[in-house]
């Protein structure tokens, strides 16, 4: 059986993907944001989508 879990980007759950600072990041998203330059408004969107999973994994 194959573990899968929900990307902080995307929310869907998959089978492959990376986790970053315990963020976990499905390879489609992972690709995504490399290919991302800085100046694309996508880019904004993926710093905001990491900023609130990193921030939801420091405790209160």
């Amino acid at each position: 059986m194959t573990r899968k879990d929900c990307c902080s980007i995307c929310s869907k759950e998959t089978e492959q993907g990376i986790y970053l600072l315990r963020v976990y990041i499905c390879t489609s998203c992972e690709k995504e944001m490399i290919e991302t330059s800085a100046d694309d408004p996508k880019y904004q969107f993926y710093v905001n989508q990491m900023s609130k999973a990193h921030r939801s994994m420091i405790p209160s």
